[in-house]
Protein backbone atom coordinates (compact mmCIF):
# COMPACT_ATOMS: atom_id res chain seq x y z
CA UNK A 1 0.00 0.00 0.00
CA UNK A 2 0.96 2.72 -1.32
CA UNK A 3 0.99 6.02 1.76
CA UNK A 4 2.97 9.08 2.71
CA UNK A 5 5.63 7.45 4.64
CA UNK A 6 6.94 6.52 1.24
CA UNK A 7 7.85 10.53 0.75
CA UNK A 8 10.14 10.22 3.44
CA UNK A 9 13.43 8.84 3.50
CA UNK A 10 15.38 9.02 7.21
CA UNK A 11 17.47 6.67 9.48
CA UNK A 12 15.64 3.01 10.14
CA UNK A 13 15.15 3.29 13.50
CA UNK A 14 14.48 7.18 13.43
CA UNK A 15 11.16 7.75 13.48
CA UNK A 16 9.51 11.07 11.77
CA UNK A 17 9.01 13.54 13.69
CA UNK A 18 4.92 15.06 13.47
CA UNK A 19 5.79 18.21 11.50
CA UNK A 20 7.71 15.90 8.90
CA UNK A 21 4.83 13.92 8.23
CA UNK A 22 2.69 16.88 7.61
CA UNK A 23 5.24 17.84 5.00
CA UNK A 24 5.34 14.10 3.36
CA UNK A 25 1.55 14.14 3.38
CA UNK A 26 1.55 17.56 1.76
CA UNK A 27 3.81 15.96 -1.13
CA UNK A 28 1.58 12.63 -1.30
CA UNK A 29 -2.01 14.75 -1.44
CA UNK A 30 0.38 16.84 -4.08
CA UNK A 31 1.61 14.09 -6.18
CA UNK A 32 -2.55 12.59 -6.60
CA UNK A 33 -4.40 15.98 -6.92
CA UNK A 34 -2.17 17.79 -8.76
CA UNK A 35 -1.71 16.72 -12.47
CA UNK A 36 0.93 19.31 -13.60
CA UNK A 37 3.23 18.26 -10.43
CA UNK A 38 1.67 14.08 -10.68
CA UNK A 39 4.13 12.76 -12.85
CA UNK A 40 7.37 14.70 -11.88
CA UNK A 41 6.68 13.57 -8.17
CA UNK A 42 6.34 10.12 -8.33
CA UNK A 43 10.01 9.41 -7.55
CA UNK A 44 10.88 12.47 -5.22
CA UNK A 45 10.79 12.30 -1.50
CA UNK A 46 12.29 14.36 1.30
CA UNK A 47 14.89 12.97 4.28
CA UNK A 48 13.61 15.65 7.17
CA UNK A 49 11.54 19.21 7.30
CA UNK A 50 11.94 21.77 10.16
CA UNK A 51 9.77 24.61 10.73
CA UNK A 52 11.96 27.51 11.23
CA UNK A 53 10.67 31.45 13.16
CA UNK A 54 11.52 33.71 11.60
CA UNK A 55 9.59 36.98 12.97
CA UNK A 56 6.52 37.58 15.20
CA UNK A 57 3.76 34.86 14.13
CA UNK A 58 5.66 34.43 10.70
CA UNK A 59 7.59 31.21 10.10
CA UNK A 60 9.65 29.18 7.29
CA UNK A 61 9.63 25.60 6.23
CA UNK A 62 13.14 24.16 5.75
CA UNK A 63 12.51 20.80 3.61
CA UNK A 64 15.76 18.64 3.62
CA UNK A 65 16.35 16.66 0.09
CA UNK A 66 18.53 14.19 -1.17
CA UNK A 67 21.81 15.49 -3.30
CA UNK A 68 21.24 12.96 -6.13
CA UNK A 69 17.45 14.19 -6.57
CA UNK A 70 18.36 18.26 -6.25
CA UNK A 71 17.84 18.19 -10.28
CA UNK A 72 14.43 16.77 -10.62
CA UNK A 73 13.45 18.94 -7.63
CA UNK A 74 14.69 22.43 -9.17
CA UNK A 75 12.81 20.99 -12.08
CA UNK A 76 9.81 21.39 -9.81
CA UNK A 77 10.71 24.18 -7.86
CA UNK A 78 8.81 27.14 -8.15
CA UNK A 79 5.43 25.01 -8.48
CA UNK A 80 6.12 23.06 -5.74
CA UNK A 81 6.91 25.90 -3.63
CA UNK A 82 3.91 27.72 -4.70
CA UNK A 83 1.77 24.58 -3.86
CA UNK A 84 3.00 24.17 -0.56
CA UNK A 85 2.81 27.85 0.40
CA UNK A 86 -1.11 27.19 0.25
CA UNK A 87 -1.22 24.08 2.28
CA UNK A 88 1.02 25.65 4.91
CA UNK A 89 0.78 29.28 5.00
CA UNK A 90 -2.48 28.58 7.74
CA UNK A 91 -3.09 32.48 7.75
CA UNK A 92 -5.80 34.86 6.47
CA UNK A 93 -5.33 38.55 6.92
CA UNK A 94 -8.56 41.05 7.50
CA UNK A 95 -9.41 44.21 6.73
CA UNK A 96 -7.77 46.11 9.81
CA UNK A 97 -11.02 48.68 8.83
CA UNK A 98 -13.71 46.08 9.48
CA UNK A 99 -11.28 45.00 13.07
CA UNK A 100 -14.18 46.49 15.45
CA UNK A 101 -16.94 44.65 13.55
CA UNK A 102 -15.18 41.20 12.78
CA UNK A 103 -13.29 40.64 15.68
CA UNK A 104 -15.79 38.91 18.05
CA UNK A 105 -16.50 36.75 14.97
CA UNK A 106 -12.50 35.43 14.05
CA UNK A 107 -13.28 31.53 16.40
CA UNK A 108 -16.59 31.58 14.08
CA UNK A 109 -14.83 32.05 11.17
CA UNK A 110 -11.53 29.75 12.18
CA UNK A 111 -14.49 27.06 12.59
CA UNK A 112 -16.71 27.58 9.78
CA UNK A 113 -13.64 27.53 7.62
CA UNK A 114 -12.45 24.33 9.32
CA UNK A 115 -15.93 22.32 8.30
CA UNK A 116 -15.84 23.56 4.60
CA UNK A 117 -12.16 22.96 3.90
CA UNK A 118 -11.33 20.45 6.69
CA UNK A 119 -8.06 22.52 7.27
CA UNK A 120 -7.53 24.92 10.36
CA UNK A 121 -7.07 28.53 9.88
CA UNK A 122 -6.00 31.30 11.95
CA UNK A 123 -7.39 34.55 11.13
CA UNK A 124 -5.80 37.93 11.81
CA UNK A 125 -5.01 41.66 10.92
CA UNK A 126 -2.34 42.71 9.60
CA UNK A 127 0.51 44.85 11.83
CA UNK A 128 0.23 48.23 9.89
CA UNK A 129 3.42 50.63 10.91
CA UNK A 130 2.76 54.00 11.62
Amino acid sequence: MYTSRKKIHIDKDVEPTEFEELVAQAFFDLENTNQDLKSDLKDLYINSAIQIDVSGSRKAVVIHVPYRLRKAFRKVHVKLVRELEKKFSGKVSLDPKERNNTEYKLETFSVVYRKLAGKDVVFEYPVTEA
